[in-house]
């Protein structure tokens, strides 16, 4: 009777994330669209829209505002305290601009749901450590791998603060999948390794950050129907460091992303064609409340490393 329970129990979770979901992709790609420093006004709305939903279920919201070109903009972060070990922090983050000319629904759109109701749904918990979701600005170029980059921003804020970042989770386009969908891969070799369709995501490290790649496989696969896979590899390997576990890894944090493997898979990546109607959201769901169970575990060892 009780498996039967938690069986009932997780299927309503992944329903009410999957309606969640679809509420904030159409939000974020139909009503706003295009999220950049050229539209101002949407990038804006964008970060009052995710501040204001974190706001709903946590008092410490705030923002890590900084000008760009006279112009004003900002992460939007929220915290849970560590009941124990609360200056050990894992960061989950997501950026929520666009590149331009496009709505964004995968990039960044679906990752922006994940965090957000990533939030809803450990935001009812205490953990060890401290959970610190951030909502980053400015990811896409021109201002990647520059000062400007929000997530550049955060990271360097970590350091200068001389903060313990047990770990930074990055989530980059999480819903872009489907059992019968064409995978590519970056070396010839990995199509040996890896199914040959779309109907999965990748946990992407560095080989120095590798043994948290391996331990966030462990734990997501615990509960996952959908097996994640990890991608561990060198910077110079296309993708691997095209995120914003880029600036963490640039301070020496341990970070990982998340990610459904974006243009090697997505062909409607950084273009117009990044729609709401492309995104499975069954699968998007299914990912998020993993997701949510492998942090609940992470969030309360010791070591994350264990």
């Amino acid at each position: 009777m009780w498996l039967l329970s938690l069986i009932d129990a997780t299927h309503n979770d992944v329903k009410e994330i999957q309606e969640n979901s679809k509420d904030i992709l159409h939000f974020l790609a139909e009503e706003i669209g295009e999220r950049t420093l050229r539209k101002y006004d949407n990038l804006n709305r964008t970060r009052h829209y995710i501040h204001n939903y974190l706001k709903k279920y946590n008092d410490r919201v705030y923002e890590e505002k900084y000008l760009v070109n006279g112009m004003e903009v900002g992460n939007v972060i929220a915290e849970i305290p560590g009941f124990e070990d609360n200056d050990e922090i894992i960061i989950i983050g997501a950026h929520y601009d666009t590149i331009e000319d496009t709505p964004g629904a995968d990039d960044n759109g679906s990752a922006i749901a994940g965090l957000l109701e990533l939030h809803r749904l450990l935001s009812h918990y205490s953990f060890r450590k401290t959970l610190r979701f951030v909502a980053f600005t400015l990811e896409e170029p021109p201002f990647f791998s520059g000062p400007y980059m929000g997530s550049m921003v955060h990271a360097k804020g970590c350091k200068e603060r001389d903060e313990h970042i047990d770990l930074m989770i990055c989530l980059e386009m999480l819903g872009y999948a489907g059992s019968r969908m064409h995978q590519d891969y970056p070396l010839s070799s990995m199509q040996k390794e890896y199914p040959p369709y779309g109907n999965f995501l990748a946990v992407v490290a560095l080989p120095s950050y590798a043994p948290y790649a391996y331990k966030w496989k462990r734990e997501y696969n615990r509960f996952a129907k959908n097996k994640i896979f990890d991608m561990i590899g060198p910077a110079s390997i296309p993708g691997i460091n095209l995120s914003d576990h880029y600036s963490f890894n640039k301070y020496s944090f341990p970070a990982i992303m998340i990610t459904d493997t974006a243009f090697y898979r997505n062909k409607n990546y950084h273009t117009e064609g990044d729609t709401y109607e492309t995104i499975n959201f069954k699968f998007l769901a299914e990912a998020i409340f993993n997701t949510f169970m492998a942090v609940k575990t992470i969030a309360n060892e010791r070591d994350i490393l264990e």
